[in-house]
């Protein structure tokens, strides 16, 4: 069965029911080490999970649902991501204030590359074929080549960059800006900014997703909202409750559904319409930081573990469709 049947087959199980369904927890993979953490990345062909857990990077084999490999020296690890066609991975060092560089198949690290002031989210930009770290305290994005690893460019931005998206079709790629509680455009090709979208009644976003055959944009914000923008427009088209200290959102665009991973609980918001997200129930046991959707299975990442003073350990949690 192909992937975009198999999707369309779970959307039409999901719209048959009254409401779509919600998630179940299928397990939980503890990672062993320190308990700082942060973005979970699904790379859905080759089955792999990347953890931010500092100072490394934890590769977990989906099938496996266990630990197969790390990738060492990525100091204040944020997150990383795979480019398959040039088998590389990249990952993000903010205490190194570097873009790490490592191999698909080995992890070792081959190269790396000075950003700006600590680099925190990123994301590869297929319209130039660049990864493009977005620095939190420089207030910059730094563009590089994925295949000769040289820095195409540094974008200045107006605010502390947070998660970001591309729209391939357009060319364009979307960050939020968490102190001026914005979003700004970018466009991939000129390496500029080109716009700036308020997201009130939204404060503090932090987690974004984008649904491209919609056109909308998801923010988590920090004042427990999730906000819905027209990514043509710029304008707040529908706004809803979430939990507390949102730091990651998915899309799942088979089934129409927003997750945003707060630590209280992740919020499960079923999008009816470009006006109208819908809440639904949250799975017991869901709190947690930062999230990733496999669009292949439809199941949902976690990344769950103490905050600043707590004990405990870092944990993946995975939600499987009910």
């Amino acid at each position: 069965m192909s992937e975009k049947l198999a999707a369309c087959l779970f959307a039409l199980i999901l719209f048959a029911q009254d409401k779509p369904s919600s998630l179940t927890k299928e397990k939980e993979i503890v990672l062993e080490g320190t308990t700082s953490f942060d973005y979970v990345t699904v790379d859905s062909d080759a089955g792999r999970l990347y953890v931010g857990h500092a100072p490394k990077i934890d590769v977990i084999d989906l099938k496996k649902g266990a630990k197969i490999g790390e990738v060492d020296g990525v100091e204040g690890a944020h997150g990383a991501i795979s480019v398959a066609e040039f088998n590389r991975g990249f990952a993000t060092a903010g205490r190194k204030n570097r873009l790490v560089v490592f191999d698909l198949n080995t992890f070792k690290v081959s190269k790396e590359i000075e950003t700006g002031e600590n680099p925190d989210a990123l994301l590869y930009v297929a319209t130039t074929k660049e990864v493009w770290t977005f620095n939190g305290r420089g207030k910059s994005v730094t563009c590089v080549d994925a295949s000769s690893l040289e820095v195409k460019a540094t974008i200045k931005l107006d605010g502390k960059p947070e998660a970001a998206v591309e729209d391939a079709a357009k060319g364009i790629v979307y960050a939020n800006l968490e102190d001026k509680s914005t979003i700004c455009v970018l466009d991939a090709k000129k390496h500029e900014v080109t716009a700036t979208h308020p997201l009130a009644p939204g404060e503090e976003p932090t987690g974004l997703a984008f649904d491209a055959g919609d056109g909308l944009l998801f923010a988590g914000c920090g004042n427990k909202k999730l906000v819905a923008i027209d990514a043509a427009t710029g304008k707040v088209m529908a706004t809803a409750p979430i939990g507390d200290r949102c730091d990651g959102v998915a899309f799942d665009a088979g089934a129409g559904i927003v997750y945003a991973s707060c630590a209280d609980a992740t919020s499960v918001l079923h999008v009816k319409d470009s006006k109208t997200l819908e809440a639904l129930a949250s799975p017991p046991g869901s709190g947690g930081k930062t999230c990733a959707l496999d669009a292949k299975t439809h199941k949902l990442y976690v990344t769950s573990g103490p905050r600043r003073g707590e004990k405990g350990v870092v944990k993946v949690l995975v939600f499987a469709p009910k």
